[in-house]
């Protein structure tokens, strides 16, 4: 266990995270790139929606509130970071701080973790 966190989960998480960022690279790829809409939408969804299982599969073993929170979280965070290293985009001062503000709010609910 990793905190209140079973090892396997988090190795869960972190593949759900790297397929939600994945799929938004591919989304902003696809919707930058002239005559690639679908197949940035395909790809993207591929990703995306084949990564709510691992979601569900987190659902089986960890506190609902705390697998959704970590799972969409996690992956929204690391989506602004991703999109923003790969396509240059900056992220102003108040913004790093909302997404500094997530991750003691991600921090927190998984400290507050009670198995369901």
């Amino acid at each position: 266990m990793i905190g209140t966190i079973a090892a396997m989960d988090v190795a869960w998480l972190l593949i759900f995270w790297a397929m939600q960022v994945l799929a938004q690279v591919i989304f902003k790829w696809g919707s930058d790139t002239p005559g690639r809409f679908v197949h940035g939408f395909i790809g993207g969804n591929l990703f995306g929606a084949s990564s709510i299982l691992l979601l569900m599969r987190l659902y089986k073993t960890m506190n609902v509130n705390v697998a959704l929170g970590l799972g969409i979280g996690g992956g929204f965070l690391l989506g602004q970071v991703a999109l923003a290293l790969v396509f240059r985009s900056r992220v102003s001062l108040v913004q790093s701080c909302g997404i500094a503000a997530m991750v003691v709010g991600m921090l927190m609910l998984a400290m507050g973790n009670r198995q369901s």
